[in-house]
């Protein structure tokens, strides 16, 4: 038999991109009930099996799916995979806006609470390291690389000239068929440039790290390689 997991978040109006959602979720007739506080998720169902609440058994039933609504409005699919930050189990859920995860995940006595990650660490795949190279490839010479990024991606692709932003969903597409936000490598995109630049303010990472002064062709090429770099060898402590 099937429960349902249901759990609700209150609407803000403003909410920091980097900043965490607080979410407690209660254990009431087979379905987790609840609310976030400072989350733009609204409302989550997710297929259960089991009524009781412990750390195994939830691991154990993902990965989950379910739909989940954004901002009381609108409604799309999700799904809840397991994995690891740190050598420690974290669940993830995915929406086409992105992977988010579920921080500081606490479960007793039939509650659980967890921090909602608006900025995660994604598990990086081998897409990922396609899809990086195959930035670089769009952007492997200057007169190739638009400096002023609009985050309007139809006239880079028609100009075949194309700013950082342009250039990773450009690849993101050819190689996932889709475009998915905040996948693992832009994601690990934007935080190598929080890392290098620490001092900076950020409206959109991508497009402010394309467009300011300090951004040169040498230092593009030396994010994306950096980047490169550091997908190999997480992918290569996988194996």
């Amino acid at each position: 038999m099937k429960y349902t997991l249901i759990f609700f978040t209150i609407c803000i109006s403003s909410i920091s991109l980097f900043g965490q959602g607080t979410c407690e979720l209660n254990l009431v007739d087979g379905k987790l009930l609840g609310n976030c506080e400072n989350s733009y998720f609204t409302y989550f169902e997710i297929a259960m099996n089991d009524e009781v609440l412990d750390s195994t058994k939830l691991f154990n039933q993902l990965p989950l799916e379910g739909t989940v609504t954004i901002n009381n409005k609108h409604e799309m699919e999700v799904r809840c995979e397991l994995t690891n930050r740190a050598g420690l189990p974290q669940i993830l859920f995915k929406t086409r806006y992105g992977w988010f995860t579920m921080d500081s995940l606490i479960i007793q006595s039939n509650r659980l609470t967890f921090k909602i990650d608006h900025d995660p660490d994604v598990p990086v795949t081998t897409k990922d390291l396609k899809i990086i190279r195959k930035a670089t490839e769009l952007l492997k010479e200057e007169k190739l690389w638009h400096k002023n990024d609009d985050r309007d991606c139809e006239d880079d692709i028609e100009k075949s000239c194309y700013s950082l932003f342009c250039a990773l969903k450009s690849a993101s597409i050819e190689v996932e068929g889709e475009y998915n936000h905040r996948n693992a490598i832009m994601q690990k995109i934007r935080h190598t440039i929080v890392q290098m630049y620490p001092n900076k303010e950020w409206q959109h990472r991508l497009r402010d790290f394309n467009n300011m002064p300090e951004t040169d062709f040498n230092v593009l090429m030396d994010l994306l390689n950096r980047v490169e770099s550091q997908v190999i060898i997480e992918l290569n402590q996988k194996k």
